[in-house]
């Protein structure tokens, strides 16, 4: 179950998000994919927004020299991200080259017409990848996956993003980091609970376990027999897996 979010934006970013995908995923709707790039675009405005009010609610707002009021005009993409380079919160090039390609469909969209095309996908997978490099810059201590509909998050992961690819880029960040000189030890990789791929990484991130497909922190501790990993929170109250506590029974 997700988790609630005390950041208005932060909330109103998911909702559009999770908007966008399911309009993506719907092939029953009229030009639903139309629906699904307005949404995504408005979604990585409003992140980026987050961020500013995170720093400075003030930072939102485009004139700030002019009393904020309800209806005052906040900053645009362009606006945004010059301001959080100001703040030493960097977007990479090639994300604010995904988001402006983004930005030309939306505005298409909304000032001249919606013209279907193959790439709607790609166009949409390019700039959602800012998720998973700038997003969770901002949050630091929290994941962006704990704050949006499990299935949905599936939906990102394997549809819009595609599967192959995240999963290739995750595969290739483990064997970066876990790859040692022989005779020494490397960083332990386990299977993560939540998308079943060996990608989860003991100590992987920011001191945390950490899965690089999921992109979130996932808490693990070893068995005292068996020395295999399990969620913490399996292990909480006993320091043995249920196999081994079941052999152990069965020894007694």
């Amino acid at each position: 179950m997700k988790k609630p979010s005390s950041h208005p934006i932060f909330t109103n970013a998911v909702d559009s998000l999770e908007h966008g995908i399911r309009m993506y995923r719907d092939d029953t709707y009229p030009n639903a994919h139309k629906y699904a790039v307005l949404a995504v675009y408005q979604a990585i405005e409003l992140f980026l927004k987050d961020a500013l009010c995170r720093i400075n609610p003030v930072l939102i707002f485009a004139d700030i020299d002019k009393q904020v009021r309800d209806d005052s005009r906040t900053v645009g993409f362009k606006e945004a991200v010059a301001r959080l380079a100001n703040s030493s919160v960097h977007i990479a090039s090639e994300s604010r080259q995904s988001i402006e390609r983004l930005q030309k469909r939306r505005n298409m969209i909304e000032h001249r017409e919606y013209k279907p095309s193959g790439d709607d996908c790609s166009c949409m997978a390019d700039a959602l990848k800012i998720l998973y490099d700038f997003v969770p810059q901002y949050l630091k201590d929290e994941c962006l996956a704990d704050y949006i509909d499990d299935d949905l998050l599936t939906e990102l992961q394997t549809f819009i993003l595609d599967y192959e690819t995240l999963l290739t880029e995750a595969e290739k960040e483990v064997k970066e980091l876990t790859s040692v000189p022989p005779g020494d030890f490397g960083s332990a990789v386990t299977e993560c609970l939540h998308c079943g791929h060996a990608t989860l990484v003991i100590v992987g991130k920011d001191n945390n376990d950490y899965c690089f497909f999921c992109r979130r922190a996932v808490p693990m501790t070893q068995c005292c027999d068996c020395s295999c990993y399990y969620p913490a929170e399996m292990l909480e109250e006993v320091s043995r897996c249920p196999e081994c506590l079941s052999a152990q029974c069965e020894k007694d």
